[in-house]
């Protein structure tokens, strides 16, 4: 088989054909990495942007985590002021509810006060009359025991020592040791035998010992100490009557009270509890006491005794009294206790009682 003839024409052409291939592969390879290097930069952008939003972005929690952090810490200061606010005022209204009682009872004291001026006003009228008469003679052997004093020292008192049987309510706790607070924790520490000693406690045993020396002839009587709980000074005579008839009763009486030791604190409701165990009760009480009692007739709570709380044990007590029996009460007053006098006081206009508060050298 014959060959094709090639021409110059024919190879011319292909090769035109070839090259203009070529161009244009060589034309789609550059716009081709042109558009590459272009997306490449784009990317490299995109991914700058990304992590720079990233990075705004973990800021913004950071700053929104402080952000949480200061309102929980402002909420919780805002919680504390509040309850700040409202302890401060419960604590003024408290004030001013205490403020108001002690206006109240500053005027309860003022009137009592001017009642007392009246009351010792008339006494000393009693007394300059009574000093200006001649003294009745006192009858040999009228009394069973004797006590080293000034007689005429009963037309002063005003204690009454009538009826037929009287209590006699002695106050032994550690108070009745002196009239300051500060002397009263110092004698505290000392032994059994000095504080009896202690010229506050001598003062009520000798007033005591005036007493029992000037109770009427055939009176039936009973010496009641107290402190936290009571009992007889005379050992084994709990719940019943002794008579002033035996010198060994008057005697044994003011041993018993001479061995006491002032010590603990006070209870009126033990005090006058007694009266209902004695049979018949009794018609007269004589009370030796320095002022409130600072508990009621369970064991007191810890830590200190408001003169409010005082003033309710007193009144609280007041229920164990028996109905129209005279309570004769010997005030021998402490410091820090302004109340006391005028409670007594009033205990003895509704008894129909007496109040008194000796001085130093009495009797």
């Amino acid at each position: 088989m014959k060959k094709r003839a090639l021409t110059p024409f024919s190879l011319a052409f292909l090769d035109i054909m070839f090259c203009g291939f070529g161009a244009v592969v060589l034309l789609v390879m550059i716009l081709n990495g042109e558009v590459l290097r272009k997306r490449e930069a784009k990317s490299a952008d995109l991914r700058g942007e990304l992590s720079r939003a990233t990075t705004l972005e973990l800021l913004a929690q950071q700053h929104l985590t402080e952000i949480k952090q200061k309102v929980k810490e402002a909420t919780l200061t805002e919680g504390t002021l509040k309850a700040r606010v409202a302890d401060l005022d419960a604590k003024i209204g408290k004030v001013k509810e205490e403020q108001v009682s002690a206006q109240a009872e500053a005027q309860r004291i003022r009137a009592a006060t001017a009642s007392l001026k009246q009351q010792k006003e008339a006494l000393e009228r009693s007394a300059q009359i009574v000093r200006t008469q001649k003294p009745k003679e006192v009858k040999s052997g009228e009394r069973l025991i004797g006590f080293t004093g000034d007689g005429q020292r009963q037309y002063l008192t005003g204690l009454k020592l009538g009826g037929s049987r009287t209590l006699i309510l002695l106050d032994a706790s550690a108070s009745m040791l002196d009239e300051t607070v500060v002397n009263v924790v110092r004698r505290k520490l000392m032994d059994p035998a000095r504080r009896r000693q202690a010229p506050k406690w001598q003062r009520v045993v000798h007033s005591a010992h005036w007493i029992i020396a000037n109770l009427k002839r055939g009176t039936q009587f009973q010496v009641m100490a107290f402190n936290t709980s009571a009992k007889p000074v005379v050992a084994g005579t709990a719940g019943r009557w002794l008579s002033s008839l035996s010198t060994a009763n008057l005697q044994a009486a003011v041993a018993g009270i001479r061995a006491l030791t002032p010590e603990g604190g006070t209870s009126l409701h033990k005090a006058f509890k007694i009266s209902q165990n004695l049979k018949p009760r009794p018609d007269n009480i004589i009370l030796l006491t320095d002022g409130l009692p600072t508990q009621g007739d369970t064991q007191a709570k810890p830590g200190l005794v408001t003169s409010e709380e005082r003033l309710a044990h007193f009144r609280s007590a007041l229920a164990h009294v028996p109905a129209s029996v005279p309570v004769n009460t010997m005030l021998f007053p402490m410091e820090g206790d302004p109340g006391a006098a005028v409670s007594f006081w009033e205990l003895a206009i509704k008894s129909r009682g007496s109040f008194i508060a000796p001085s130093r050298d009495w009797p």
